[in-house]
């Protein structure tokens, strides 16, 4: 199990070369362009995910903050392997999309008012938005599209044109119009991660 530190770390070039690819997508647009801005927030988003299952699992086996603070956990695993058999359940995966079960996850292994929690709930609205543009980058259920749809009419009103994630992603972040959609939830994430790791 890797030091914290060193998760981090790993998240944060991840997201730097997701902020690359997102902005070489762009410069110039080219027939391709959608693509791979889906292709930069899918990354980010993946890279999210694994983000935090690994800092998780290290706070299940004792490993402190960078800030050298301590989690304090229900239960210590001795390795990864039985901390990541306590959260999978015999599964062979676990969600980490939705901010609700993850809290409720978290919820189950650290003692209640954590550092983790405390840390993910300013970002909540943020991260819902985020998983429902994965979900509709990923799947072509109605659902999906329709959840897109509903980020799309919390943030324009209305029934905006905006016919696939790409156009929304690259659109201008209405409270900051120098930077974008893409742009804010990578600092959404960026602010978070250190806020849950230290």
């Amino acid at each position: 199990m890797p030091l914290v530190s060193k998760i981090k770390k790993d998240f944060l070039t991840s997201l730097g070369n997701c902020r690359s690819l997102y902005r070489h997508c762009l410069s110039p647009k080219s027939e391709h362009t959608e693509a791979g801005v889906e292709a930069a927030f899918l990354q980010m988003f993946r890279a999210w995910e694994s983000f935090l299952e690994d800092s998780s699992l290290a706070f299940m086996c004792g490993r402190l903050r960078c800030d050298s603070l301590s989690i304090p956990c229900h239960v210590r695993t001795p390795n990864e392997e039985a901390a990541r058999s306590l959260v999978y359940q015999d599964r062979p995966y676990v969600e980490w999309t939705d901010v609700e079960r993850i809290v409720e996850r978290w919820d189950r292994f650290f003692p209640p008012t954590n550092l983790l929690v405390t840390a993910i709930r300013p970002a909540k609205v943020e991260l819902n938005q985020m998983a429902a543009i994965r979900n509709a980058i990923a799947h072509s259920s109605l659902l999906s599209k329709e959840r897109f749809q509903k980020v799309i009419q919390n943030q324009f009103g209305g029934k905006p044109a905006i016919p696939r994630p790409a156009n929304f992603l690259t659109a201008m972040y209405p409270q900051d119009l120098s930077r974008t959609f893409f742009d804010r939830y990578a600092d959404v994430l960026e602010v978070t991660a250190t806020r849950l790791v230290g």
